[in-house]
């Protein structure tokens, strides 16, 4: 998934709109029993800023599916992570243009790596499972003496 600088500066164009779906090669989610669901949808806006490079903005809506960490219930979640970054050639600090090029797999990897939830849980306020019995106390009261 690439964003092409030089047929951007061709159209005669400072800006341009793009949306892609995107399936990562690799899984980037080490939360256990989750998984990303794939396409995730990216759309944004690149604008040149100078010969060789430009700033990219935009927003990825991911979605999660799996385990409650708490209280291991069935849970599918939404995200929506923005990014904003300036890209040019030779960039020892961030991303790069390579032959007029942007690879925004890689923008959008970490963009999501950054906004993962450190648990998974199926809401803010989960109560978890009871340690001794069991019992899902989302869902139920416990009958240990404890």
């Amino acid at each position: 998934m690439f964003l092409d600088l030089k047929s951007l500066r061709r159209s005669g164009k400072d800006s341009q709109s793009f949306f892609y779906e995107y399936s990562p090669e690799k899984d980037l989610i080490d939360i256990p029993n989750t998984k990303l669901d794939l396409p995730v949808k990216i759309s944004g806006e690149v604008t040149l800023t100078g010969m060789h490079s430009a700033f990219i903005s935009g927003e990825i809506a991911f979605t999660l599916t799996g385990e409650c960490t708490r209280c291991l219930s069935s849970v599918t979640r939404e995200y929506v992570a923005e990014f904003d970054e300036q890209v040019e050639e030779n960039n020892p600090d961030g991303y790069s243009v390579v032959n007029d090029t942007v690879d925004l797999g890689k923008i959008v990897e970490d963009a999501i790596l950054i906004n993962l939830p450190v648990s998974f849980l199926c809401k803010e306020d989960c109560k978890g499972i009871c340690l001794n019995c069991g019992v899902n106390l989302n869902e139920d009261s416990c009958k240990c003496k404890n």
